[in-house]
C-alpha cells in the first residue's frame, strides 16, 4: 500500500449548534451533511476500511453517493469492505499501519479497532 493511496473517509455532519450534548437530533441540519476525503490517516477510531481499485473508484463514488439506507450500505460493504472477519484483515492492517508510519511519523500510532464495523 502506497503512502499517496492512502485516504481517509470523513462524514461530517451538520448542527445548528454544538452546545449541548442530549436532543441531538433537534439540532441536526442533514442538507448541511457532507463528505471530506483528505490524504492519509486521519484519526484514531477507525469505523470502516474500504478497499477500492483505480477502475473501481466511479463505481465506489457512485456507491457512496446513492446510499439511502441500510441495503445500500450493506452492498457498499459487500463489494469493498475490508471486514474484521476477512481473511486478509490482519494483513491490511500491517499495511495501514506502515503506511501511517511513514506518512504522519511524528503523530502516528496503532489504530483503535473498538469501534471498527463488522456488518
Amino acid at each position: 500500500m502506497q503512502a499517496d493511496r492512502v485516504y481517509t473517509l470523513l462524514h461530517d455532519n451538520g448542527f445548528s449548534n454544538i452546545a449541548s450534548l442530549f436532543n441531538e437530533e433537534s439540532r441536526r441540519l442533514p442538507d448541511e451533511d457532507a463528505l471530506t476525503v483528505a490524504r492519509g490517516v486521519i484519526g484514531s477510531y477507525p469505523n470502516a476500511f474500504y478497499r477500492v481499485s483505480r477502475q473501481a473508484l466511479p463505481e465506489f463514488i457512485a456507491a457512496v453517493a446513492g446510499l439511502t439506507g441500510e441495503a445500500d450500505y450493506r452492498q457498499l460493504t459487500e463489494r469493498f469492505a475490508v471486514r474484521r472477519t476477512s481473511p486478509s484483515f490482519w494483513t491490511h492492517s500491517d499495511t495501514l499501519h506502515e503506511a501511517f508510519w511513514r506518512i504522519h511519523p511524528l503523530e502516528a500510532g496503532r489504530l483503535d479497532y473498538n469501534r471498527l464495523e463488522n456488518r
